[in-house]
């Protein structure tokens, strides 16, 4: 019987009546629904997690599992989130939080090679792939390139910046782990403390030069990272 009921959810995932990211009912609901145990219904549930079409988040509950946006990274040109998202079959959004002129402070003056106390623009958004938030993007760009401000940040920064001649040609990426606090909870569908992806990206031109730095906070369940070497 448990195959059964997993089966049929299975379907409704298959056809699109249930979508990525899209809640099941509580196993009381399910029980009360199909007319089955509480058993059933959980090993059902488990059957799909094993297959990979659910997953459990504790204290949430179970959703249909997102297919997770792939990227390859090799020595080749770095590729904008808006260019995962199109070699995926996706459409890229952005969710604008802030956009600030600031100043460097010692580290990240460093790390963009300018001097300190130097302005630069501070962009933050929510990148999304098909409406569903996938990271929190921090982006630091030095003052020279300001026109990135009055164009439109829904889309591609790296498409914007080739606009005006300057071309994203290398990249160093520094991988670590973050856990979730407040901002995380609330734009990224996740509990408190629950680990991330934290990327720090330094993008360079054709001669070295750093364009910009990107910090993004992603959810592992969204966005997956292959290294070719």
């Amino acid at each position: 019987m448990y195959k059964q009921l997993a089966d049929s959810i299975k379907q409704q995932i298959l056809s699109g009546e249930l979508k990525e990211s899209e809640r099941l009912m509580t196993e009381a609901e399910l029980c009360d629904k199909y007319n089955v145990s509480r058993i059933t219904v959980r090993q059902a549930i488990n059957l799909l997690v094993e297959g990979e079409f659910v997953t459990k988040k504790q204290g949430i509950g179970t959703f249909v599992t997102s297919k997770k946006l792939g990227r390859v990274m090799n020595p080749g040109k770095p590729m904008s989130f808006t260019e995962i998202c199109a070699a995926d079959g996706k459409k890229a959004s952005a969710e604008i939080l802030s956009v600030d002129r600031c100043r460097a402070d010692k580290k990240l003056a460093s790390e963009l090679e300018i001097p300190q106390d130097s302005e630069i623009l501070k962009i933050v958004r929510v990148r999304k792939s098909d409406g569903i938030p996938v990271m929190i993007e921090e982006t630091y760009i030095p003052s020279e390139y300001n026109f990135v401000s009055e164009g439109d940040l829904s889309d591609s920064i790296y498409a914007m910046l080739s606009e005006h001649g300057t071309f994203p040609a290398h990249a160093k990426k520094t991988i670590s782990i973050v856990y979730a606090g407040e901002r995380e909870e609330k734009y990224l569908e996740v509990k408190a403390k629950e680990p991330l992806l934290h990327h720090t990206d330094m993008v360079m031109d054709e001669k070295g030069n750093i364009i910009l730095i990107s910090k993004l906070v992603i959810n592992p369940e969204r966005f997956a990272l292959t290294i070719e070497f």
